[in-house]
């Protein structure tokens, strides 16, 4: 199961002990968890944030930041100079996250990729989105649109609402979660047909089309990606998992913040108002244990390599 870590039970001997500490706490599928946030915002840019809305709620999961564009999209606007200092306030605290990230997690920095941020306005409790949307049903994730080849989702989230937490569930492992769904030769009996799915997708040329079947504009996706975006689906649409499967309950309160491998660790969101985000795709090549990640474990358990060799 997840375990929750207190950043602060961190060794002290040097920053290239706790930083490895730090990646094997997240490796392992532990959150790691800041009770007081280390990411400054100043009191005028939490005001500003708590008092903004997004726009089309059911079809914007969140409202998006684009560091490389400098982009954002999801925002309603009543106001014409409030796009733009939105957009300053999610560009500043994507730069604060990445500084200390960078310190934090070095081992990580210089292969990182630096994904998309998220502001998230909307109360979770009750939201009405389609099934494949919604974030109170566990889930690993996995982006149709940019495949990540077996490199790793990391994600920091930060509770903004002054005075409400955000409440998680986890369950068990990926490797129990990938034992118990991918190892079908034992376990056919008590999944529902469409299980198959995994077996389907891991030959050659099934994944892609499966993903026009879906309409996902993903050119060339690896097989890797083709399996976990099915699992993402799987789990979110088998019933029977979601009701029966073990579960923890985590709650984080105003102010704090948590990082944790969204790939990996399998969530859900159940309430919570105003969270900040930002996601890293970290280098498979850079991990300190590499036979954690959920590509090594499925290329295990499939006896077949799962990425594309890079160009």
């Amino acid at each position: 199961m997840t375990g929750l870590v207190e950043a602060t039970e961190r060794p002290a001997n040097g920053p290239e002990s706790r930083g490895r500490w730090c990646c094997e706490q997240l490796e392992e599928g532990n959150i790691l968890f800041f009770s007081a946030s280390p990411i400054d915002l100043p009191e005028g840019d939490r005001e500003f944030l708590l008092s903004q809305r997004q726009s089309g709620a059911a079809y914007h999961k969140n409202i998006a930041y684009r560091p490389k564009q400098d982009r954002l999209t999801g925002f309603a606007s009543r106001t014409h100079g409030e796009p733009e200092r939105l957009r300053a306030i999610m560009r500043a605290y994507s730069e604060r996250v990445t500084r200390f990230l960078s310190e934090l997690l070095p081992q990580y920095a210089g292969t990182w990729r630096l994904d998309l941020a998220s502001f998230r306005p909307q109360e979770e409790q009750g939201r009405q989105l389609r099934l494949r949307a919604r974030n109170d049903l566990l889930h690993v994730d996995s982006f149709p649109t940019r495949p990540t080849n077996g490199d790793r989702i990391l994600r920091v989230f930060t509770n903004i609402n002054p005075t409400q937490p955000r409440i998680w569930l986890t369950t068990e492992t990926f490797e129990g979660l990938a034992q118990r769904f991918w190892r079908l030769d034992g376990a056919a009996g008590r999944l529902p047909r469409r299980a198959s799915w995994f077996q389907r997708v891991a030959g050659a040329g099934a994944g892609r089309a499966l993903l026009r079947l879906l309409g996902l504009p993903v050119a060339k996706p690896s097989p890797y990606d083709e399996l976990m975006l099915a699992f993402h689906h799987y789990l979110k649409e088998h019933r029977d998992f979601q009701e029966t499967c073990p579960k923890m309950r985590w709650e984080f309160p105003p102010n704090s913040t948590w990082i944790v491998f969204t790939d990996m660790v399998a969530h859900a969101v159940l309430a919570g108002q105003f969270a900040l985000e930002q996601t890293y795709i970290v280098s498979r090549s850079s991990l300190v244990l590499p036979h954690k990640a959920p590509v090594s474990i499925l290329e295990s358990l499939l006896g077949r390599e799962l990425t594309q060799k890079r160009g």
